[in-house]
């Protein structure tokens, strides 16, 4: 499970269907976003985006991933144009819209576990 503050209510209103949908269609624009990008690029922004990854925050919500992906590139100023590309930043805003999904789908099934043992 995710470490920080949940601030995704609307992903909790989704029904399960909604739910796989919204991550089957995250899934086929990452792997759209990828194929789109030339080869070169793929492993030099993916590994960028990957480490940046890492962690989301404290506080998971659409805002602060934005607000957390500008103060990084304001501190790193030494690589702030590669940062500032739209394509590394629409991965991150992606990678972390991808792992609160999947955080939701996991703690739906830790619920639904829970209530079959009782």
């Amino acid at each position: 499970m995710r470490l920080g503050i949940n601030l995704r209510g609307d992903l909790a209103k989704l029904d399960d269907i909604e739910i796989a949908a919204r991550h089957e269609e995250l899934i086929a624009r990452k792997e759209a976003e990828l194929r789109a990008r030339p080869s070169h690029a793929r492993n030099k922004l993916g590994l960028r985006a990957d480490s940046l990854l890492l962690a989301r925050g404290p506080f998971h919500a659409r805002i602060f991933y934005r607000i957390y992906w500008f103060a990084f590139a304001l501190f790193n100023v030494v690589k702030f144009q590669d940062l500032m590309l739209p394509s590394s930043y629409d991965t991150y805003l992606l990678e972390c819209e991808l792992k609160d999904v999947r955080d939701e789908m996991k703690r739906r099934i830790a619920v639904r576990k829970a209530v079959a043992t009782t």
